[in-house]
C-alpha cells in the first residue's frame, strides 16, 4: 500500500506548479518566489554508476530564473522512518558530489548551486522521528562544537502549523486530509472545499482510504461536491448504523430516558474511530449531551480507558 500511496504521490508532485507551492509555502511563507516555468529536469550528468538520484528521491528539479540557481528535491514519505533525517542528507550531498564532478568535468570554477530538500509526510501518525542529526547521534560534549548536525525541512498534514498554499489544488489535497485525519471534516467542514477536482480527490482517496470517497463516482466526473460527497457516505453509513440498532438506540433512548441505549451508540461510533465533536455533528445532538451521556454512564476513568484502547488501535 505504501508503494502505491509513493507512486500516485510522485506523480502529483512532479506538476512544476504544484512542486514550487510546497517550498514556496515552507520556505516563504506563501510568497511567490519559485516560478513553475523556471524548473528544469534534472540533466544525465547528475546520475552515476553508483547512485541514479532521479530512482532514489521522488521529485528533482533544477531551477533558473537568472538570479536563483538551485536544485530542489521533494521527498515523499507515507509512514515514519527513523532513517528519513540520514537519507535526506544522504541525498543533499550526493547531489552536491554530482555537481562538482561536473564542475571538474567542465574545468569550471565557479561555486556550486544550492541545494534543498523538503521532506513531505502524508501519514496520519505524527512524526515522531528525529528531524536532525543530533537527535540520532550520542553527541559527546567535548567534541559538541565540532559535530555537523543537519536539520531536515519536514512538511507534514498532521498537526497544527498552517501553510498558505497558491494552488487550489494542493490547498485542497492537504487540508482535505488533514481533515479526515483530525476529523474535523465531519463537522460542517467540508462545506468550504466546496468543488475540487477528482484527481485531487483520487489522491486523497489513496493516502486517507476514506469510505465516503467513491473511486467509480471519481472516474465519472471531473469535479465532486464535497458536502454531498460526505453527506451520501452518511446516509448510507446511518442506514448500517440503525440496522445495527445504533442509530435506533439513540432515539428510543431519547424517546424512553434511557440513557442505556444512548450509551451503548456512542460506544459503537467510538470504536469506528468518531470523536465527541463527530458524533454530535452527524445525530444533530450538542457535544454536551454527549459527554454526559458518556460521563455519568462510565465516569471519567472508564473514557480514559476506552480513548487509550482507541489510540492503541490506531497506532496498530
Amino acid at each position: 500500500m505504501n508503494k502505491t500511496k509513493d507512486k500516485i504521490m510522485k506523480e502529483f508532485l512532479e506538476n512544476n506548479a504544484y512542486f514550487v507551492d510546497f517550498f514556496n509555502a515552507y520556505f516563504f511563507d506563501g510568497e511567490k518566489v519559485l516560478k513553475p516555468e523556471n524548473c528544469e529536469e534534472l540533466d544525465s550528468e547528475m546520475n552515476d554508476s553508483h547512485m541514479d538520484l532521479e530512482k532514489h528521491v521522488d521529485v528533482i528539479r533544477k531551477y533558473n530564473d537568472g538570479n536563483l540557481y538551485s536544485a530542489f528535491i521533494i521527498e515523499n514519505q507515507s509512514y515514519v522512518d527513523a532513517s528519513m533525517v540520514v537519507r535526506a542528507a544522504t541525498y543533499e550531498y550526493v547531489a552536491y558530489d554530482r555537481m562538482l564532478k561536473k564542475l571538474k568535468k567542465n574545468k569550471a570554477k565557479e561555486k556550486l548551486s544550492m541545494v534543498h530538500i523538503l521532506v513531505f509526510y502524508t501519514g496520519e501518525r505524527p512524526w515522531n522521528a528525529a528531524r536532525q542529526l543530533s537527535q540520532l547521534v550520542e553527541v559527546d560534549e567535548r567534541l559538541e562544537s565540532y559535530f555537523h548536525d543537519y536539520q531536515m525541512n519536514l512538511i507534514e498534514i498532521t498537526g497544527n502549523t498552517s501553510y498558505n498554499f497558491n494552488e487550489e489544488d494542493v490547498y485542497n489535497l492537504f487540508y482535505i486530509c488533514r481533515s479526515i485525519y483530525d476529523q474535523s471534516i465531519y463537522e460542517g467542514k467540508s462545506n468550504s472545499f466546496g468543488l475540487v477536482k477528482s484527481s485531487v480527490l483520487k489522491v486523497v482517496k489513496t493516502l486517507t482510504d476514506v469510505e465516503w470517497l467513491d473511486l467509480k463516482e471519481l472516474e465519472e466526473k471531473e469535479e465532486i461536491e464535497m458536502c454531498e460527497a460526505e453527506k451520501r457516505w452518511l446516509e448510507v453509513k446511518s442506514k448500517e448504523w440503525e440496522a445495527e440498532g445504533i442509530k435506533k438506540g439513540i432515539e428510543q433512548g431519547l424517546e424512553q430516558g434511557s440513557e442505556k441505549k444512548e450509551l451503548e451508540m456512542y460506544q459503537k461510533m467510538m470504536d469506528k474511530g468518531f470523536g465527541i465533536k463527530a458524533i454530535a455533528s452527524i445525530f444533530s445532538v450538542s457535544e454536551e449531551s454527549v459527554k454526559k451521556v458518556v460521563d455519568e454512564s462510565l465516569g471519567e476513568w472508564m473514557l480514559c480507558i476506552r480513548s487509550l484502547s482507541i489510540i492503541m488501535k490506531n497506532i496498530r
